[in-house]
């Protein structure tokens, strides 16, 4: 099996080299019984994004802004057996990554997500964290920032993200649970906790519980991204 990780990026310069320094080394430690690839798609950067990506991942694409077309992008020029799409402000641990393989060794799995962890040691950032992986457990559905992984003809089979503005991800995995099991990792990815520092911890919770719930409930994409920039986005 071959290990595709595709990374969406914009204006990523200020954490793009340190996050793709670290995945490689992760890698590299298992690189004797692991095949893998980092792929940078990114949505037009203006900053030193491609030009960092270009020095650590093995293949950089450029596509229009959005993170669903972008990471569609990164998987058309990906040569993996198994996808893992993981933010540019997020990491994954040597751990994560072997109990991802072993997982996948079941064929009747065809993707799963990993715990959240946001990358602080605030007692309310690790609170926020707690609730993020309820809201998983409860809804059995995963947010791109908990990195989600797909075997590479189930991607396809679905036919990868779905081109709408907001939700793309909530929407990829209900299409995946459909065509077999869907699996959360105990693991965690660690992902920055730049969002929430910087609209507010209570809000941001409170908001995306009440986007998720309203498009779980059959709200419209455009609606939720237009009242999403509205507060805050």
């Amino acid at each position: 099996m071959k290990l595709s990780i595709i990374i969406p990026t914009l204006n990523e310069e200020s954490l793009i080299e340190k996050n793709l320094s670290f995945i490689k080394k992760e890698l590299s430690a298992i690189s004797y019984q692991l095949s893998a690839e980092i792929i940078v798609a990114d949505g037009g950067s203006r900053d030193r994004t491609v030009e960092t990506a270009r020095r650590f991942a093995d293949r950089v694409c450029i596509s229009d802004k959005g993170r669903g077309e972008q990471m569609n992008a990164g998987a058309k020029v990906s040569e993996g057996d198994l996808f893992l799409f993981l933010h540019a402000d997020s990491i994954l641990y040597l751990s994560g990554i072997v109990d991802m393989l072993k997982v996948m060794e079941d064929n009747d799995v065809v993707g799963g997500a990993f715990r959240l962890k946001i990358d602080s040691k605030k007692t309310s950032h690790k609170v926020i964290s707690s609730f993020a992986n309820m809201r998983s457990g409860i809804l059995g559905i995963a947010y791109g920032d908990q990195g989600i992984f797909v075997r590479k003809n189930i991607f396809y089979a679905v036919g990868g993200y779905p081109d709408i503005p907001i939700m793309e991800d909530v929407e990829f995995v209900k299409r995946l649970k459909g065509k077999g099991k869907f699996i959360m990792l105990n693991e965690c990815v660690t992902t920055s906790s730049r969002r929430w520092d910087r609209e507010g911890m209570l809000y941001t919770t409170i908001r995306n519980w009440i986007l998720i719930s309203l498009y779980l409930i059959g709200a419209s994409p455009n609606r939720l991204k237009g009242w999403y920039r509205e507060h805050g986005g």
